[in-house]
């Protein structure tokens, strides 16, 4: 192996600006590294990690059933730490609240379904219990649980809001002079050897010691430009939509199979989401928008006395099983990747910032890694 031919002082480049690359970026910077940020847009964090809803659904790493569990469970106790810290270190806000989740079924088969799932949290040692309908309307009092064949509270569900925990991210890596170049697209990869010793850029070369590639659903098409590694890596489009209702019309995150209406604490609720596979083709549809109203006013009646003031949608980076890609490149000593997080990058993105720092840092690396290979 030929030696770095960057200098020690360069910076860990991070390719991609949304959540978790600016995690990763902030991590490192917390523990003294020099980093270096790069986003494509003009704007950080305004792809899929400014679109999702922020759930944070409950996960416990000491009885993880898998590795994808682990980092859950591992994610899932490090947002309330982050979210206190990135509030006291920005003064922002990020909507962090543990404001519980609701899981509902309508049909006999979503039902039993529902029950293999929620017996499969106990397992875990997570809070699941069921609650009959006078309880889901004690609950809920503005839904109709005539409707509901069964429902089950999770206490421990969290949501934030993600534009707001980007945005406190973005301002806690400048305070700790994290370099941030937006407007940046990768051309191509400088190498020695097995070595990356920079990159070509639209904003000319930069240079790094080591290279972390989390461009979310992009980071295929970077990733070609120097190995011929598949990862599988797809855009996944998700549309949502925002109501304009009163505070606490609802309190708890109603979940519906693959749907979900979040509330925010001034009385937004968000509806979404879907799943389309439609390229790197952005934006909305009206028969899926009116799907998800349709959705919506099905579980809320009360929300058709309230507009719906925002629509938008984002591109998930899905992988081919559902499992992130976390580690390093084969066949190249100072290229990493996290990437492939598909629906949970805000829910994984403070674990994977931990494993990838260490990881960056060289420490060494639990054999559960192997499970996010990109060679798996």
């Amino acid at each position: 192996m030929s030696g770095l031919s960057a200098s020690k002082s360069d910076p860990v480049v991070i390719i991609g600006g949304g959540v978790i690359g600016l995690s990763i970026a902030y991590e490192l910077a917390c523990r003294g590294q020099q980093v270096h940020v790069v986003e494509r847009g003009t704007e950080f964090g305004k792809e899929a990690s400014w679109a999702g809803a922020g759930i944070l659904p409950p996960a416990n790493p000491e009885t993880a059933l898998d590795p994808l569990e682990k980092l859950r469970g591992i994610s899932h106790r490090l947002h309330p730490e982050w979210a206190e810290r990135l509030q006291s270190e920005t003064g922002i806000d990020t909507g962090f609240r543990r404001c519980g989740g609701i899981y509902l079924a309508r049909k006999q088969g979503e039902a039993a379904s529902l029950a293999g799932y929620m017996s499969l949290l106990r397992q875990e040692g997570i809070q699941a219990e069921a609650v009959d309908q006078d309880a889901l309307l004690a609950l809920e009092p503005t839904l109709d649980p005539d409707q509901f064949c069964a429902a089950y509270l999770l206490p421990d569900e969290l949501t934030l809001r993600n534009p707001r925990h980007v945005k406190a991210l973005l301002r806690a890596c400048e305070l700790k002079n994290v370099q941030l170049t937006a407007d940046c697209e990768i051309h191509g990869f400088d190498t020695a050897g097995e070595q990356i010793t920079g990159l070509q850029s639209s904003q000319g070369p930069i240079t790094g010691s080591r290279f972390c590639l989390a461009a979310g659903a992009w980071s295929s098409q970077i990733l070609q430009q120097v190995s011929d590694i598949p990862t599988g890596i797809v855009p996944i489009r998700g549309q949502m939509l925002l109501f304009d209702a009163p505070p606490r019309l609802i309190t708890h995150i109603l979940n519906e199979g693959s749907r979900y209406l979040v509330p925010r604490a001034d009385g937004k609720i968000l509806a979404g989401s879907c799943e389309e596979e439609v390229g790197f083709e952005k934006g909305t549809t009206t028969e899926m928008l009116e799907q998800l109203e349709d959705f919506a006013y099905s579980v809320v009646p009360a929300l058709k006395e309230y507009e719906v003031t925002l629509s938008w949608s984002g591109l998930r980076p899905g992988s081919f099983d559902g499992v992130p890609y976390i580690g390093k490149v084969p066949q190249v000593d100072n290229l990493f990747m996290a990437s492939g997080h598909f629906r949970s990058g805000i829910h994984l993105s403070t674990g994977t910032a931990i494993w990838m720092a260490d990881l960056l840092e060289g420490k060494p690396m639990p054999s559960a890694l192997q499970h996010f290979s990109l060679i798996r």
